[in-house]
This record gives structure tokens, C-alpha cells and sequence, in this order.
């Protein structure tokens, strides 16, 4: 589910070129390593953020050179420096504060996927107020689009076989966080809203 998520959900909605800037948060999760791979592969420069030095290691592992600690770096100054020539394609997991200082950065035409908004999830108030300037959109013709991967059911095996061959030739690699033991599936799950997977989280029933 994970790689199919990347590989539609960025490929069909992102729409990515050659030479283009991509910027993908919550990038050492399953989705987002695969996204930022996906990029690389088809020619893209990537700008990734993750949530501590750990990840941001891992990133940097899988070939993203501009990786970087949100929770140590501000997100507008490194998208000044890292993208002068602004973003084009945005693969966002996160939403709220951190998308609404990417929107600044994004070029005329810019393409967004919306595939998560982790950091409103355990909101005790519904924020109606939105990350996104209408006025930007509107002059800039920014197209944003929020997704379910159940989409695109019916070419599941297309992008199977396809993550499989990256994987196979070594352009795509993944990571697990595995916790032992059926018992710890709650502590397991409460890892994923405060930023403890590296990857796909996975419990292993012993």
C-alpha cells in the first residue's frame, strides 16, 4: 500500500519532470522515502524534510543530498536557499504550518499532492482557516489535489511491478521498523503520530 501510495499519488497527481525541484516532508516514512526515490529516478532534484538527525542520515543514505531537520532548521529559510528557483512539485504528508511555508516557495503551474495532514491529526478543534492562500493559487494556477490510493485499484499490479523492479535493480530501498510482539501493537501505533518509525512500522507477532 505504501509504494503504490508513492507511485500514483506522485507520479499521476505530481506529474514530475526532469530537472524539476520537489519538496516531500515526512520523508523517512514508507510513503515519503519512496516518493523522494521515485523523484530521483525520474530526474528530479528533491529537497526533504524529516523530524531528526537519524532520519535525516537515512535520507541522505537513499541519495536525497538535500535533506533536512524541520525541527532544527526553519522550513522557509531552507527553501530560500536550497530552491531559489522556487518549488514545482510538493508531496505533502503533513499539512498545517509546514505547507503553508512551502506555499510560498511554489512556481506558477506548481502541482501539489495532498496525501496526509499528520500534524492536525490529534487537533482537539477543527482548524476551517486552511494552509492555502487562495490568491496564490489562483495567480500562480497551483493545482492541488488531495487522494486515496483506492483510486488507482484497479493498476495495483502496475505499480507493484514496478516498485519491485526498482527495488530489484537497487534505485529503490526501503526501511522497517519493526516491534516485537502482538501485545505492543498500541505503543506501535502511537509511534507513528510522534515521529518514532523509520519507514514502514511493522509489528511482528511473536
Amino acid at each position: 500500500m505504501p509504494g503504490n501510495t508513492a507511485y500514483f499519488g506522485f507520479l499521476e497527481l505530481c506529474e514530475p519532470k526532469p530537472g524539476e525541484t520537489v519538496v516531500v516532508n515526512a520523508a523517512a516514512g514508507a510513503v515519503g522515502s519512496a516518493v523522494c526515490q521515485i523523484a530521483l529516478i525520474k530526474g528530479c532534484r528533491v529537497i526533504a524534510f524529516a523530524g531528526s538527525a537519524s532520519k535525516v542520515s537515512f535520507l541522505k543514505s537513499i541519495g536525497v543530498t538535500e535533506a533536512h531537520n524541520y525541527k532544527t532548521e526553519d522550513v522557509d529559510s531552507v527553501l530560500t536557499t536550497a530552491a531559489p528557483d522556487g518549488v514545482d512539485c510538493y508531496f505533502d504528508n503533513v499539512g498545517g504550518e509546514f505547507t503553508m511555508a512551502v506555499m510560498k516557495h511554489v512556481n506558477v503551474r506548481a502541482r501539489v499532492a495532498v496525501c496526509g495532514a499528520i500534524s492536525t491529526y490529534n487537533n482537539t478543534k477543527v482548524d476551517n482557516s486552511g494552509p492555502f492562500n487562495s490568491g496564490i493559487l489562483i495567480f500562480k494556477q497551483i493545482r492541488v489535489e488531495g487522494f486515496l490510493v483506492t483510486r488507482w485499484a484497479s493498476r495495483f499490479l502496475e505499480g507493484i511491478t514496478q516498485m519491485m523492479t526498482w527495488i530489484t535493480q537497487g534505485k529503490l530501498k526501503y526501511e522497517e521498523t519493526v516491534v516485537e510482539g502482538f501485545q505492543n501493537m498500541p505503543k506501535a501505533f502511537i509511534g507513528l503520530f510522534s515521529g518514532e518509525n523509520m519507514g514502514k512500522a511493522v509489528v511482528k507477532n511473536n
